[in-house]
């Protein structure tokens, strides 16, 4: 493989570039809503929105993986010395697929990319999204520094409290939220606050604490606190439980107040959605708890909001009354 096709598969690994296009579908379920009564935004500012989303999600995970160079490259050393195996290639600790490993796992830890280009990468990515969030509103741009601000402190409280995960819900809820202000300024504050409760109980219950599960014998030893490292199985199922159930019926909840607009398909796709891609698998976590049952949720999990998003916009097109 040649260099630069190399640094690109650092750069996307770096980024998570799967899970940041998945994680598009976020603020753009919230513009699905908010335009359920104001009405779609330009093209032009739909455009720049994408991109902009795009950009700042990159730049998150990204960011992610500078902040916790020194916690993955002693986790690559461990895996060296329990394996032969090369760190960049060596599996997820749960041994299956993991949606967050397309591209090179953790490559400035595992020296497949310089910090000094993860850097430069990731005040790119920062600065567009910046820039472009700052031209469709300010208050898009306050919220994605938010966004980042959590996601600062999620990382810095890796080893301090299993509690972060709140962190990393509100930041998701927070970051999505943004897509909200590209279509209107003046949003129906209980429907926002229903959707960033959906958000962050997604966020917590179908990707924090699985991701976390499926990692609990390469955090313990690193010192990493999470709820399955801290409290165990029977409360991240709990935890996974109850945050899901709420995920599933805030979703449906939320596209059946806009049905009106946008057609019953919205919240019947949440239904459907919220059974294959969060409930069965949380189900299949219970009766068989461990890593590999852990990451598969984890992986349906990251699908939802594409998933409804994909049911809202055939609703919206097929069934929905112009608003």
């Amino acid at each position: 493989m040649t260099a630069p096709a190399l640094t690109f598969r650092a750069l996307y690994g770096l980024s998570r570039g799967t899970q940041a296009a998945l994680s598009v579908a976020q603020p753009l379920l919230a513009m699905v809503a908010a335009a359920a009564a104001a009405g779609p935004p330009p093209a032009g500012r739909l455009l720049a929105a994408l991109l902009a989303a795009f950009a700042g999600y990159a730049a998150v995970f990204a960011a992610n993986d500078l902040i916790d160079a020194r916690v993955d490259r002693a986790d690559a050393e461990r895996r060296r010395a329990a394996a032969p195996a090369p760190a960049a290639t060596a599996p997820p600790a749960a041994g299956g697929f993991d949606i967050d490993g397309a591209g090179t796992r953790h490559p400035i830890a595992t020296g497949r990319l310089p910090y000094g280009v993860a850097v430069a990468w990731v005040v790119l990515l920062s600065g567009t999204a910046l820039t472009l969030a700052a031209r469709i509103d300010a208050v898009c741009a306050v919220l994605f520094l938010a966004a980042a601000l959590l996601e600062a402190g999620y990382c810095a409280l890796a080893r301090v409290t299993p509690y972060k995960t709140l962190l990393s819900g509100l930041m998701v809820a927070v970051g999505a939220a943004a897509g909200w202000f590209v279509v209107t300024r003046q949003p129906d504050w209980p429907l926002l606050v229903l959707f960033c409760v959906w958000m962050a109980a997604w966020e917590i219950g179908g990707r924090n604490v699985p991701n976390d599960w499926a990692d609990v014998d390469d955090d313990r030893p690193l010192g990493i606190r999470t709820v399955p490292v801290v409290h165990g199985p029977r409360a991240a199922g709990a935890v996974v439980v109850v945050c899901l159930t709420v995920t599933s019926g805030a979703g449906v909840a939320l596209f059946a107040a806009c049905a009106p607009a946008i057609g019953p398909a919205a919240p019947a796709g949440a239904a459907v959605a919220g059974a294959w891609a969060l409930l069965w698998p949380a189900t299949r976590l219970l009766r068989a708890p461990g890593p590999d049952t852990a990451l598969a949720l984890f992986n349906r999990a990251s699908l939802y909001p594409a998933l409804v998003l994909f049911c809202a916009l055939v609703g919206a097109l097929t069934g929905g009354r112009a608003a």
